[in-house]
């Protein structure tokens, strides 16, 4: 199994926080673009301690993504073999 880490933490404090950035937008695009991968899971997390750079993506016992953004998800999904994906124009793979 392979799995990617989203932070979605949400600092109500007015501090940057992933899900201020659109974490929450990015790891639903994730899940549907691995909805059809049933060795890819994607979880989300409340905090991966770097907001001030978020949002954050981990693949796990791979990269860590600073400031991710929708270009940078067909990248992530390479990396956990999940190719051929419409995610770098905003178009989750259906």
């Amino acid at each position: 199994m392979k799995t990617i880490a989203i932070c979605v933490n949400r600092r109500l404090s007015g501090q940057p926080s992933c899900a201020a950035r659109g974490s929450e937008a990015l790891a639903q695009a994730l899940e549907m673009a691995t909805k059809m991968h049933a060795d890819v899971r994607i979880i989300r997390l409340p905090c991966m301690g770097a907001c001030e750079v978020g949002p954050n993506v981990k693949v796990v016992g791979g990269d860590l993504y600073h400031g991710v953004d929708l270009a940078m998800l067909a990248l992530i999904l390479e990396e956990v073999g999940v190719g051929d994906s419409n995610v770098r124009r905003g178009e989750p793979k259906s």
